[in-house]
């Protein structure tokens, strides 16, 4: 292949990673910015009216205080209806999300993408170093070999 295919490949690969790299920093902050509650605690925010939307996807509820205290996170049951009214009581903004929308095979590749562009890229640069160093002085001209007497 043509040395300057090969460094164009080269980074290209580079860039790539570097982009993967910076959506896997970037993604999903509200994650890291809310606080994980318990759900003893968000039922007595609920009923003190301290919560002002919550979205739910499966047993994940995210919500906004309406002071703006900030934002929390929680694992709760896997019915609803438990909380439900609670929420519908208290004025709280509901809204649901669809689990199946959180696409695993992107998430998966968003995780996996680096780690394995890391790897292919590890591999072109032994490779290159293999084939460096197995070409003698002189680029492949050499002297007729020396035959043992």
């Amino acid at each position: 292949m043509n040395r300057t295919i090969k460094t164009v490949v080269f980074w290209v690969v580079i860039g790539a990673s570097a982009m993967l790299l910076w959506q896997l920093v970037r993604s999903a902050p509200e994650d890291r910015r809310s606080t994980e509650i318990s759900y003893s605690r968000f039922m007595s925010d609920v009923e003190a009216g301290k919560v002002a939307n919550v979205t739910i996807r499966g047993t994940q509820i995210q919500g906004v205080y309406r002071d703006g205290k900030g934002t929390f996170r929680l694992i709760g049951p896997s019915n609803p209806g438990v909380y439900l009214d609670a929420l519908r009581s208290r004025g709280v903004e509901i809204q649901f999300r669809d689990t199946a929308a959180d696409s695993t095979p992107l998430q998966l590749l968003g995780t996996w993408a680096p780690l394995i562009m890391l790897g292919a890229l590890w591999v072109f640069m032994v490779r290159q170093n293999q084939r460096k160093n197995s070409i003698p002085p002189g680029g492949g001209i050499s002297d007729p070999p020396i035959r043992p007497r």
